[in-house]
């Protein structure tokens, strides 16, 4: 479900602790199940994901801004 915000999130593999990923949605829950259900061929090997840091914001030019930081 679309909230009006857009995210920039963590991932954490739940099986290969040491593998994270980071990405950008505005539908966060969507987009999570699309990682586990191996729809990202970045993400697909390291399934399930558990969903570690995510902030929102409401500019979605400033989280460009955060995710070049």
């Amino acid at each position: 479900m679309k909230t009006g915000f857009f995210y920039v999130y963590i991932l954490r593999s739940e099986d290969a602790p040491p593998h994270f990923y980071t990405g950008f949605t505005e539908n966060l829950e969507a987009r999570l199940a699309h990682h586990n259900s191996g729809g990202d061929p970045h993400t697909a090997k390291f399934r399930p994901w558990r969903i570690k840091t995510a902030i929102a914001f409401t500019d979605r030019n400033f989280v460009g801004i955060w995710g070049r930081i």
